[in-house]
């Protein structure tokens, strides 16, 4: 990183603070003479060494024994304690020294109080916040923690450790936003933990199409909205690759439901858009000895998050009496979240499932009931109080049903769209102990263990892959799914029924999971986890590319090292744009073009679909593929709800078997277009929008491709924005904007694993020192660091480049 050289800026600091904070609308003015003091204002957070010093050596901490931290070349802390209650202890202290801020205001994110920290802006997010449930979801799963005395004990020694190191801060050592934005920590809690939880739990639950998906049923009708919007794509490589004996009948086509018609639809409400991107999932892959050059296994993980500053993933390696484990954790919350130990590793990716569910109220004009069975049964009105920096508190009043919240009411709609009337259910609002699970796993010795400590990992559903030492691989798409009729949940419920309610799980040992497959490998990628085959109905945002593009890679290579899977990892191909061009490419024959459009042609018809960051055909065949789509689906644009287009592959589908399919016919022209003319048209749009571009300097994939890495708080000097990349949401390195690969790991298991990773951003939350974001450069062309797995107190203090003890 280029360091933040706040004695460079001091001379002028004062005309940057008040230029910056008056222009922007989320903060007001800080006190500017207390940051602009050199003893304790800003300055102070650029040399970190008087802290550091004052952290070395630490007693009467209440520790039962001593505990070395030590921080390698990266700042990386490997803990080393000798008993669970010091150890999560330490872990929450050097969490908080690295990440105090982050882990605070994510809490208050999640719990809807950001309108404490900032004076204006923020009321509608904290009421969203409160209206789905979050912090009533966390307080519930709280209870459930403090009954598992192991986790409860964990959790506790991780807050007792966090706030030691809070009570030694002051305004001089204070993290540079709090000085910002002008306020305190406060206590932490372990509500504060849980809620960093289902903050992730949220995200990764973010997206879902139960409103467009029902206008779009009763908008084509059945047999159109099969076609164009099918439950599996005809290119299908799922997580568990079992042989097709007896499909599930309710499998494949979708029938429009009874109760499902305009007259029950009677309004055409829209879920507001957020920034989610369901293509920008995650990647983890996992193969046996038997495939592998070593002849041991490897596991490889990176999962494709929001990027932001400071990062979302702190690397660490904790270290007690039968436990030695190194990964990432989630600053906030105990133990590590994707990591191997000396045993077994293992990874995650979304499972993508549809988890929210809505479901359409009849409520009383005095808005006091609801009709349920055929009775009318009370709301359960909850008043929340949001406080206010600088202002009254605002209370605002929620309405439970025996669904869920009620997100828009008689007196609230949610941002631009309008939800009214609907309850919303879903997982996350139920209590569960997802801790638990990486508490064990970082004790597992073997595929057994690892089985036990998923079985009570519950919400957001993810997947689990897995390797031991034994040459044992696996995957489980783990979490709590219900029991469903077909497709139930995919369209708005009736909320007036208990038959639309579920009430049953499918069982732990019933749930999508494969232990070593005949192939000796194991790919998850956001794709279906099971072929149509499986017994149990449930649906999701399922994307294959990446799958097919990883197996390609993977199929027929029976010489796999660490090398090899960097290049997997960081492979920009993607499957759909490469056998997309022929496709493409096919219906340009005949088309009269001018010669400088048809020597792009020519060089975009023996592309390989590659985006790299200095390829110019992937940025021509993107202009191409959105004029493309965008004549094709004109008709989507007509209608009064927000519709999504068909997927990419019923589009090739469609210029390759119907080329005169009647969506190719442009609304608004005489002609009755086919897919040749579309195709030509569109390419004759795209090329000269592109050179239009060219000649003001952009032409390559990167100069398009631009990813940001925002500050939490969204204060530009934080961030690194506008970086040139490789990657595309349907490539293995997915890259969108603000979305990609936020953390890369690959480990090879043996008597000492062999491990390499890499982050986007860097260990220290503080953006005025050296480890802010030094690791975003080399993140971003492709390289990885060794991953320093002690396996001795020793051997770290050897290593280490900074040593704390505590007492």
């Amino acid at each position: 990183m280029k360091k933040l050289n706040l004695n460079f800026l001091y001379p002028g600091f004062a005309l940057f603070l008040l230029v910056y904070c008056i222009s922007q609308q989320m903060f007001q003015i800080p006190p500017v003479g207390k940051i602009l003091n050199p003893f304790i204002g800003a300055i102070q957070n650029e040399n970190e060494k008087p802290l550091e010093i004052q952290l070395l050596s630490k007693s009467n901490l209440g520790l039962i024994d001593t505990v070395h931290i030590y921080f390698d070349k990266r700042k990386v802390p490997h803990i080393y304690a000798k008993n669970d209650q010091d150890l999560f202890f330490a872990q929450g202290y050097v969490t908080a020294y690295l990440r105090l801020w982050q882990m605070d205001f994510i809490s208050y994110s999640s719990a809807g109080r950001l309108s404490e920290i900032f004076k204006e802006g923020y009321l509608d997010y904290d009421r969203i916040q409160r209206r789905v449930g979050i912090l009533e979801g966390a307080k519930a799963s709280l209870k459930l923690i403090e009954k598992d005395k192991k986790t409860n004990e964990v959790m506790t020694n991780y807050t007792k450790g966090v706030n030691a190191y809070i009570s030694q801060l002051n305004y001089k050592n204070m993290p540079l936003e709090y000085k910002l934005l002008d306020y305190k920590p406060e206590a932490w809690t372990k509500l504060k933990t849980v809620l960093i939880m289902k903050y992730i739990g949220n995200t990764l639950s973010g997206y879902e199409q139960d409103i467009p998906m029902t206008n779009l049923m009763l908008a084509l009708g059945e047999k159109d909205f099969n076609k164009y919007f099918p439950s599996f794509n005809s290119k299908i490589s799922p997580l568990i690759k079992d042989p097709v004996t007896k499909l599930n009948s309710s499998s494949g086509f979708i029938k429009q439901p009874k109760y499902l018609d305009f007259s029950f639809l009677n309004t055409s409400s829209v879920i507001t858009s957020d920034g989610y991107n369901p293509r920008l999932g995650s990647n983890s892959w996992v193969v046996s000895g038997k495939k592998t050059k070593s002849g041991l296994p490897i596991l490889c993980s990176d999962p494709h998050l929001n990027l932001s500053l400071p990062a979302i993933w702190l690397e660490m390696q904790l270290t007690a009496p039968g436990m030695n484990v190194y990964g990432v954790s989630i600053p906030g919350t105990p133990a590590v979240i994707i990591g191997f130990n000396e045993n077994i590793a293992w990874g995650l990716t979304n499972g993508a499932d549809d988890v929210k569910d809505w479901y359409k109220l009849k409520i009383s004009a005095d808005y006091k009931k609801y009709e349920f069975n055929n009775k009318w049964v009370n709301l359960i009105p909850k008043v929340e109080v949001i406080k206010r920096k600088d202002q009254s508190s605002f209370l605002d009043t929620v309405y439970y049903t025996i669904h869920g919240p009620i997100l828009n009411d008689n007196k609230y709609a949610q941002g631009q769209g309008e939800i009214k009337n609907l309850a919303l259910k879903w997982e996350l609002n139920n209590p569960s102990n997802e801790f638990l699970t990486f508490i064990k796993l970082s004790k597992a010795k073997n595929f057994s263990d690892y089985k036990a400590a998923i079985s009570s990992y519950s919400v957001p559903i993810q997947n689990f892959t897995f390797a031991g030492n034994d040459n044992t691989i696996a995957a489980n798409h783990q979490g709590k799914m219900h029991v469903k009729w077909a497709d139930q949940g995919r369209f708005i419920l009736d909320g007036t029924k208990s038959s639309h309610l579920y009430s049953r799980y499918i069982p732990q040992d019933s749930l999508p999971q494969v232990v070593n497959p005949s192939d000796n490998y194991i790919i998850s990628a956001n794709q279906h986890p099971t072929s149509k085959n499986y017994p149990f109905n449930y649906n999701g945002y399922f994307f294959e590319n990446r799958a097919l593009r990883i197996d390609e890679k993977l199929r027929d290579d029976n010489n796999l090292d660490a090398a090899k899977m960097m290049d997997i990892q960081l492979d920009n191909i993607s499957v759909i744009a490469r056998d997309g061009i022929k496709v493409l490419a096919a219906q340009m024959k005949g088309a009269q073009l001018q010669k400088h459009s048809r020597e792009l042609l020519d060089s975009l018809s023996l592309w390989n679909g590659e985006y790299n960051s200095k390829n110019t055909n992937a940025a021509l065949f993107e202009f191409w593929m959105g004029r493309i789509k965008s004549n094709t689906w004109d008709e989507f644009k007509s209608y009064k709800f927000s519709a999504t287009n068909p997927g990419d592959n019923v589009l090739f589908d469609l210029i390759t078997n119907e080329p005169d399919n009647a969506y190719f016919d442009l609304l608004g022209t005489s002609k009755i277009e086919n897919a040749h003319d579309i195709i030509v048209k569109s390419y004759e749009e795209a090329v000269e929008s592109f050179e239009k571009l060219r000649k003001t300097g952009l032409s390559d994939w990167g100069d398009f491709n631009r990813i940001s890495l925002m500050h939490l708080a969204k204060i530009e000097p934080f961030s690194k924005t506008n970086i040139r990349s490789a990657g595309h949401p349907e490539t293995i390195n997915a890259m969108g904007n603000k979305w990609g690969p936020s953390w890369r790991m690959i480990v090879e298991l043996g008597k000492r694993p062999k491990a390499y990773g890499i982050f986007a951003g860097g260990q220290s939350g503080n953006a005025g020192g050296n480890n802010y974001d030094s690791f975003v450069k080399d993140w971003n062309e492709g390289k990885y660091y060794s991953l320093l797995f002690f396996m001795s107190d020793v051997e770290a203090k050897a290593n280490s480049k900074n040593t704390w003890k505590l007492k």
